[in-house]
């Protein structure tokens, strides 16, 4: 049956080099962020993502603003532009509008979109969880809005028809300027919900952050919210589901009760580790919004410390548990207080309760630094009078932040510009060295590969999914990741790293092989290699956990699975 929009529209939308570059060039130091006095706010890390993709993009021809200002108008753009107008938009003063982004796509030869989506996920994570509409203000939509939006239901709730990320942004901009719409059936919400969802937790790169950015609109709607958080408690409460991390932590956009609720349900009765590590996620923005009652803080604030006590979770749970607890208001008893000193002896979880971050600052900051000088040394070209003092704070939030979701935010956005390919090669480098394995940075920087590798990296990542000698966690990290690098494993590599895994599981039972186990066939899924996902279903020597994960992903709709990369 067809949807149908019931609700009249009241008008319309808002307007709005190589790689490696010179040899033998000197390291310019670069500024640590240990010597900035606050962090940028997100309005200043898009102007810097401006800037930075203009100075060290393919042209030597933009690297003088006149130059660019005087091609601007054209394409999408109509207005002629002035150096200042440049020049306020890349330092934040004025945030600059959607078709100004678009045009710096078009003058950069960006894929269309790039900017656009690193700058919706920027605001994104910044904005508070009120704000349905983008922050990047659109231009107006040229065909009639009621007959668009129509559209774009039926094609949602379809199960046969595509929609790319582009229309999901269009989508649910149109839904978001009509907040009292009316679909019938009303199960139709429920359907576009849980079909953004799906293609969301199997997306990657921009295709991810254009449906994220989709199901954070959808979860802030007056009228869509409900069915969207029914969408991820139903998936988070199904055993064979195999992405909860992503599934309970994006309720973080959400301040309805049954977000709230739900959350709380997942800290202390979660469906798995992988369940409770998304709600603890998902309370960092939802304390730091005020989403949580005066009813609701005690109970969160007992389960968060029995979290950072608990020393049998997993690595990255405690210390995720540690930073929530520091940023809880002033709830601790005094018996917890004394309890506190038992932790000095974990350097990392002292570090995230001294000072909120992985590892001491003067120690950290030194990796910074080199990865910075190296990366800016490795541009194509010098810029006079440009010292980034962005790129350091970002590779620090990137690789010490105790906040999953901030060191993603912070690789997403180097990962937009032309520092992408050097600093995925200094990050590679880096891990080949035993002392860095061994580290507890070790796995931040893989996880930061999963957003900048390359082709050139994945040999590196799969290297450390087989090597022997090297601590369960970087392992595991490595397994985790191989789904998102870039390039493409062939299938003997599958092979080999599965039954290596496996071999050792049978003969051992460790968690970390299972876990390996899990990671690669989540790797194999996400590169929709559905021969080797039929292999794993039906082989008897894997866990039963990796077999039931193999099912899952065959058996995703084809309009979820493959519409979720357009």
């Amino acid at each position: 049956m067809r949807t149908v929009i019931l609700s009249a529209i009241n008008g319309r939308m808002g307007a709005g080099g190589s790689a490696t570059g010179r040899r033998g060039r000197p390291y310019r130091t670069v500024v640590g962020p240990a010597k900035r006095p606050s962090l940028p706010a997100h309005q200043y890390r898009v102007g810097w993502l401006l800037r930075v993709n203009r100075l060290y993009g393919p042209s030597d021809r933009w690297l003088r603003s006149a130059a660019f200002a005087g091609a601007f108008q054209g394409g999408c753009w109509a207005e002629l532009t002035s150096i200042y107008q440049i020049s306020r938009w890349e330092t934040a003063a004025v945030c600059a509008p959607y078709l100004a982004v678009r045009r710096y796509e078009e003058l950069l030869g960006l894929p269309s979109h790039h900017l656009v989506a690193l700058v919706d996920t920027i605001h994104r994570y910044a904005a508070s969880t009120h704000s349905v509409m983008p922050e990047l203000v659109r231009a107006p939509d040229r065909l009639a809005a009621s007959d668009r939006l129509d559209e774009l239901v039926d094609r949602a709730a379809s199960s046969t028809a595509l929609l790319t990320g582009v229309e999901w942004d269009e989508l649910t901009r149109r839904l978001a300027a009509t907040p009292t719409v009316v679909i019938t059936p009303h199960r139709a919400w429920g359907t576009i919900a849980e079909r953004l969802l799906g293609e969301t937790i199997v997306a990657d790169g921009i295709a991810w952050m254009q449906r994220y950015e989709a199901l954070s609109r959808l979860l802030a709607h007056p009228v869509g919210q409900q069915a969207a958080v029914s969408a991820c408690t139903s998936l988070a409460a199904d055993p064979t589901n195999q992405v909860f991390v992503e599934t309970v932590g994006v309720l973080d956009a959400s301040d309805h009760p049954d977000a709230n609720r739900y959350v709380l349900e997942q800290l202390v009765h979660p469906t798995n580790e992988r369940a409770q590590y998304g709600a603890l996620l998902a309370s960092v923005r939802k304390l730091r919004f005020g989403h949580f009652t005066d009813a609701e803080m005690p109970g969160l604030a007992a389960i968060v410390q029995e979290l950072t006590f608990d020393s049998t979770r997993r690595d990255d749970i405690q210390p995720l548990a540690a930073e929530l607890l520091r940023r809880l208001p002033d709830t601790i008893s005094a018996a917890s207080r004394t309890r506190l000193g038992t932790l000095a002896a974990d350097p990392t979880l002292k570090q995230v309760l001294r000072a909120g971050r992985l590892a001491d600052q003067e120690a950290s900051q030194r990796l910074v630094a080199r990865l910075a000088g190296m990366v800016v040394a490795l541009m194509p070209r010098d810029v006079p009078r440009f010292r980034d003092e962005v790129l350091p704070v970002l590779l620090d939030e990137m690789l010490f932040n105790p906040v999953f979701d901030i060191r993603l935010l912070a690789a997403i956005t180097v990962g937009g510009t032309p520092y992408r390919r050097p600093l995925a090669a200094g990050l590679a480098a880096e891990l080949s060295g035993a002392t860095v394995l061994g580290a507890p940075v070790a796995p931040a920087m893989i996880e930061a590969l999963r957003v900048l590798g390359g082709a050139e990296q994945r040999a590196v990542i799969e290297q450390l999914i087989t090597a022997s000698g090297v601590p369960a966690r970087v392992t595991v990290a490595a397994a985790q990741a191989i789904g998102h690098v870039g390039g493409r494993s062939e299938d003997r590599f599958w092979s080999q790293a599965i039954t290596y895994h496996a071999g050792l599981w049978q003969r051992t039972h460790r968690p970390a092989h299972a876990a390996a186990l899990s990671g690669l066939t989540y790797g194999v899924g996400m590169t929709r290699n559905r021969a080797v996902l039929h292999r794993l279903r039906t082989d008897d020597r894997m866990p039963e956990r990796v077999r039931a994960a193999a099912t899952w992903w065959l058996n995703l709709p084809t309009v979820v699975y493959e519409g979720a990369n357009r």
